[in-house]
């Protein structure tokens, strides 16, 4: 299959660039993203010989309206927060919701000028590799190889380093999925995708990636059961080979094995010890108290940002379930995974209907290779969120955006291929 690179692409892959790779908090780079957002809003609604309304696809107007609801429950929860969050609403409306919006009027125009979720699709791809170009050239890695401190990845941008770490796995669910199912050439991307992968050792991170390429590499196997089982014992060999050798290669170990392990221990058991790794014992710790505030304010939480006000750290709880059930109690948490489990049922070809005055669970068949990229990436996320508070993040929304919009018009193109 060949890519025909227009100047649409340029554009998409330029906008979806400024949104990954320039929300730091170092100089003008809010600035600058936003500003260049505009213009390529400007460009696909005057430039090409017609100028309209932004017509959104189905699952856009779902998206909008989903953000949109998250955004007004976050902002209207300063009438009951516990400590003032004005400033936070005001950084939400500004820094994420206004670039959220732009950006899918962008993707409505790109797709309704004839263009695929596929060209969509490989832009964000391409918009990684190039955030990660960007994140390497600001690395100090004489230290990062010398302290062992993979968080050096990056640092010159002036922003936590998780945030390049969860999108890049987010990205690597589709680009792998690209690799398998579309074309070997975007083996290339994904392959620079994973070396950056392992350069930030982010434990969830490296955890996610081995559950993308396992799924992919047995769920691509064909429907032979000999085939199946074949791979599984190849993955069985390479998992346990790697295993072995970061467990004896010292740097490594030091690298990414320790911090990897003690994850783990974390998910199973939430038993850390504060000497052994204090970053996962805090973040145990803030999950926990989280809890605890969500069960003294569970309809509304304390509001939106207002969690950081009751720990010692002054943190956000670094869990995407404890910070939403903290902050916006189960309105707001039910609100934002709406949106998840909407996909999500799709993906899995069940859908939800009112049937004599009851909501009903429904099977729906869709045979479509497209729907196992939106049940690994859901499931990846969901995952990530465990580590990572995200619902106000651009480096989050924008994949989610991209990919279930993505996977809306590739569906849409292979129903109107089998009608014809």
């Amino acid at each position: 299959m060949a890519f025909k690179l227009r100047t649409d692409d340029i554009m998409i892959w330029l906008l979806l660039m400024m949104q990954l790779g320039f929300h730091t908090n170092t100089g003008y780079d809010d600035v600058v993203s936003l500003g260049v957002s505009v213009l390529i809003f400007l460009y696909f609604i005057v430039v090409g010989g017609k100028t309209g309304f932004v017509r959104l696809t189905q699952r856009g107007k779902e998206y909008f309206i989903w953000y949109s609801a998250v955004t007004f429950i976050c902002s209207i929860s300063a009438l009951w927060a516990t400590h003032s969050n004005m400033s936070s609403i005001l950084s939400l409306i500004v820094d994420t919701y206004i670039p959220i919006v732009i950006s899918l009027m962008c993707v409505a125009e790109y797709l309704k000028r004839g263009n695929t979720g596929l060209g969509m699709m490989t832009a964000l791809v391409m918009a990684e590799v190039a955030v990660a170009i960007r994140a390497l050239l600001n690395t100090e890695f004489t230290s990062l190889l010398s302290e062992y401190n993979t968080r050096l990845y990056g640092r010159g941008l002036g922003v936590n380093y998780n945030h390049f770490t969860t999108q890049f796995a987010l990205v690597l669910c589709v680009v792998l999925f690209l690799a398998y199912y579309v074309h070997k050439a975007f083996y290339i991307p994904a392959l620079f995708i994973i070396a950056n992968i392992i350069i930030s050792g982010s434990r969830k991170v490296l955890l996610v990636s081995v559950f993308v390429f396992v799924f992919l590499y047995l769920t691509s196997s064909g429907s032979s059961l000999w085939k199946k089982l074949l791979r599984l014992l190849v993955v069985v060999a390479v998992l346990g080979a790697a295993l072995w050798i970061i467990s004896t290669n010292s740097f490594l170990n030091q690298l990414i094995g320790k911090k990897t392990m003690l994850v783990v221990r974390e998910v199973i058991s939430m038993d850390v010890d504060r000497s052994s790794d204090f970053s996962a014992y805090q973040r145990s710790e803030l999950i926990k108290k989280a809890g605890e505030v969500f069960f003294s304010h569970p309809i509304l939480g304390v509001g939106y940002y207002c969690f950081r006000n009751y720990n010692e750290w002054n943190l956000y709880a670094h869990n995407n379930y404890m910070e939403l059930l903290a902050d916006m109690g189960i309105v707001g948490f039910l609100t934002y995974y709406s949106m998840y489990i909407r996909c999500f049922l799709e993906y899995i070809h069940m859908h939800i209907r009112l049937q004599g005055g009851k909501l009903r669970l429904n099977h729906r068949k869709e045979p479509s290779k497209w729907n196992k990229l939106g049940v690994l990436f859901i499931l990846s996320l969901l995952f990530i969120e465990y580590g990572q508070v995200t619902f106000f993040r651009p480096y989050v929304l924008i994949p989610i955006m991209v990919t279930v919009l993505g996977i809306e018009n590739m569906k849409n193109g292979e129903a109107w291929k089998r009608r014809a």
